[in-house]
C-alpha cells in the first residue's frame, strides 16, 4: 500500500478560497515545517476493490508528521489483516472531531456550530455512518424539524386558548373551571422558539461546512448538505406602524392583558412582558417619524438618550454603538469611523471584536444635530468622571455606565424595551432603530446607494430587498409633501373638500377619529394588570 504524508491548514486567502498546502505560515524561513501552525494529514493507495476500482484512504488532524505516519501504518496493518482501512465513522463522532478542529473563527460563530451540532444535527443524524449519509437523512431531520415547529405553534395556541378560558370562568363565577383551565395551562409545554426556514438554512450550512471538510480528508466523495432543498429563507420585509396596524394591535394587546389578570387570580403581572410577546405584523417593523419623535421625547430624560439619539439616525448596530470609542469620534469634522463592536459570546462573555463585515469597518458622517448631542454627552460624561474620581473606569468608551465601564449590549435593548413602553408606542426591536433610519433616509429623499453607504450593507441589493416594502409609505409622504408645496387659494382644512367642489351641499357630516395619547397605554395596562405590577 503506497502512501505518502503532507500538511495543510485552514486559513483562507484574499479571494476567501483555504489556502491549503499553500499557506506561507506552514513553513519557517529557513524552510522547516512550523511546529505551531496547520496539521498533517496522510493518504494512501489501497489494494483496488470491485472491477478494479480505486480505493484511498485520507486522515488528517495529526499533530506531527510522525503522528500521521503512525496512522498511515495502522491502516496498512489492518488492511493486511483483510480489515478495511476506510474506517466506518459515525456523524456524530465526526462532527465532534470537526469541531474541536475549528481554528480562527470568531466565538459567535463557532457558538453557532455548537449550537445547530448540539440540538439538531446529532440528535438526527448523530447514528448515520459518515460514508453513508444520504440526501434522504436530511430530508427525514427537516420533516422532523417541521412537526416539532407545529407542536410549538400548538402549544402556544393551547395557551392562549386556556388563558380565555380562564377569563371566562372567572368572569362567569364558576371557580371550578377557572381552576381547571389554570391546571391545564400548567401542562401546556414552556415557550420555544420555532426553526424557521432561515434557521434551517443555516442549520444546513453548517452541515455543508463540516462535509467539504470531510470531501477533503477522503471521508466522503459527496457533500449531500449541497443537494439538499430548502425553502428559501427570505429576508424580511420591513413594515410601517401605520394607524391601523396600531389599533388592531392595541385591541389584540388589551385582550391579552384581560386574560393575564383573570389567569393569574388577583396576583399582579408583567404588563411589560405582555406587551413584548404580542404578535407583529412583521419581525421587522419600523416606526413612523412622529413615533420615533415621541421615542426619543421620552429618553431625552435619560442619560443615554445620546445612545439611541445616535441609533436611530445613523443605523448603528447594538453592538456598534456600544463598542464605539472616544479615539473614533471626531466632532469638528462630523465623522465617526465605525472601528469596533462588542460581542456577547455569553451573557457574562463580552469581548470587543472587529465590526461584522469588512464593509461594516467604515467611516460615517455625523450631522450638526447629532454633533450637538454629542458634545452635550461628553460634558455630561466629564462631569460623572470628576464625580468618581479614582473609582472611575477608563473604558475609553463613547456610552458608558455611570463609573466609566463599558455597556452591557443586554442593558441596551432592556433599557429600549422600557423606554419604548413608558412612551405608549407599539414595540420594535433595538435593532429596528437601524431600519426606521433607512426609512427616515429614504423618506428624506435618500438614494438607495446613499441609504447602503450609511448603513454599511455589502450589497445594495440587500438594502433595496429589507427596505422595499416601506416605499410606498415613503412615496405616499413625499406626494404629500409635494402637495404641500403648491399654494392654494381656498383652504382645504376649511371646506372639507381639500379645493374641490363639494359632491353634495347636504350637509353631510364626516365621522370623526378620536385619539388616545400615546402614553395612555401605560397608564391603560397599568389599571388593568393591578397594584404591584
Amino acid at each position: 500500500m503506497k502512501g505518502s504524508t503532507y500538511k495543510r491548514c485552514k486559513c483562507r486567502g484574499a479571494d476567501g478560497k483555504e489556502l491549503g498546502a499553500d499557506c506561507p505560515k506552514l513553513k519557517r524561513k529557513d524552510g522547516s515545517w512550523s511546529p505551531r501552525h496547520g496539521s498533517w494529514y496522510y493518504q494512501a493507495e489501497l489494494d483496488p476493490g470491485p472491477g478494479g476500482k480505486r480505493r484511498r484512504v485520507r486522515r488528517g488532524g495529526f499533530a506531527s508528521e510522525a503522528d500521521a505516519l503512525a496512522g498511515m501504518e495502522e491502516a496498512r496493518r489492518k488492511e493486511a489483516r483483510g480489515g478495511n482501512a476506510q474506517i466506518k465513522v459515525l456523524v456524530g463522532q465526526y462532527l465532534d472531531d470537526w469541531l474541536k478542529a475549528q481554528k480562527g473563527l470568531r466565538r459567535t460563530t463557532l457558538n453557532l456550530y455548537e449550537g445547530h451540532v448540539r440540538n439538531f444535527l446529532k440528535p438526527h443524524l448523530g447514528h448515520v455512518e459518515l460514508d453513508r449519509l444520504r440526501v434522504r437523512h436530511l430530508d427525514d431531520m427537516f420533516e422532523a424539524i417541521d412537526k416539532a415547529n407545529e407542536d410549538i405553534a400548538q402549544a402556544a395556541e393551547d395557551r392562549r386558548r386556556l388563558r380565555a378560558a380562564a377569563r371566562d370562568a372567572w368572569r362567569a363565577g364558576d371557580k371550578k373551571a377557572h381552576r381547571e383551565a389554570l391546571d391545564a395551562l400548567e401542562e401546556v409545554p414552556p415557550h420555544r422558539r420555532p426553526a424557521g426556514a432561515a434557521t434551517k438554512q443555516r442549520i444546513r450550512a453548517t452541515l455543508r461546512t463540516a462535509l467539504s471538510d470531510a470531501v477533503r480528508e477522503g471521508l466522503v466523495q459527496v457533500n449531500v448538505a449541497k443537494l439538499v432543498k430548502l425553502e428559501a429563507g427570505k429576508r424580511p420585509k420591513a413594515l410601517v406602524w401605520t394607524p391601523d396596524r396600531v389599533r388592531v394591535w392595541r385591541e389584540r394587546l388589551d385582550r391579552e392583558m384581560d386574560a393575564a389578570v383573570t389567569a393569574a387570580g388577583g396576583r399582579p403581572v408583567n404588563a411589560l412582558r405582555i406587551w413584548m410577546s404580542q404578535p407583529r405584523p412583521s419581525p421587522v417593523m419600523v416606526w413612523t417619524p412622529e413615533q420615533t419623535g415621541v421615542f426619543l421625547d421620552r429618553a431625552s430624560r435619560h442619560r443615554l438618550y445620546g445612545l439611541y439619539y445616535l441609533t436611530a439616525f445613523t443605523g448603528l448596530r447594538r453592538g456598534e454603538v456600544c463598542g464605539v470609542e472616544w479615539a473614533d469620534v471626531d466632532l469638528d469634522a462630523g465623522e465617526l469611523a465605525i472601528r469596533h463592536q462588542r460581542v456577547m459570546v455569553g451573557y457574562r462573555d463580552i469581548e470587543d471584536g472587529a465590526p461584522k463585515t469588512d464593509s461594516s469597518d467604515d467611516t460615517i458622517p455625523l450631522d450638526e444635530s447629532t454633533v450637538k448631542v454629542l458634545r452635550t454627552w461628553r460634558a455630561a460624561q466629564n462631569e460623572e468622571r470628576l464625580a468618581w474620581g479614582e473609582a472611575w473606569v477608563d473604558s475609553g468608551k463613547v456610552f458608558t455606565r455611570e463609573d466609566g465601564a463599558a455597556l452591557h449590549p443586554d442593558f441596551v435593548f432592556d433599557l429600549f424595551e422600557r423606554l419604548a413602553f413608558e412612551a405608549g408606542l407599539p414595540p420594535i426591536r433595538l435593532h429596528d432603530l437601524r431600519h426606521g433610519a433607512a426609512t427616515l433616509m429614504l423618506a428624506a429623499g435618500a438614494d438607495m446607494k446613499l441609504v447602503q453607504a450609511m448603513l454599511r450593507h455589502s450589497s445594495v441589493t440587500i438594502t433595496s430587498d429589507t427596505y422595499t416594502s416601506v416605499l410606498p409609505d415613503v412615496a405616499r409622504q413625499a406626494t404629500a409633501a409635494a402637495v404641500a408645496l403648491v399654494p392654494r387659494a381656498v383652504n382645504g382644512d376649511q371646506s372639507g373638500t381639500d379645493g374641490l367642489p363639494s359632491a353634495s351641499q347636504g350637509g353631510g357630516s364626516h365621522p370623526s377619529v378620536s385619539s388616545t395619547p400615546a402614553n395612555a397605554q401605560v397608564v391603560r395596562l397599568e389599571r388593568r394588570a393591578g397594584e404591584g405590577t
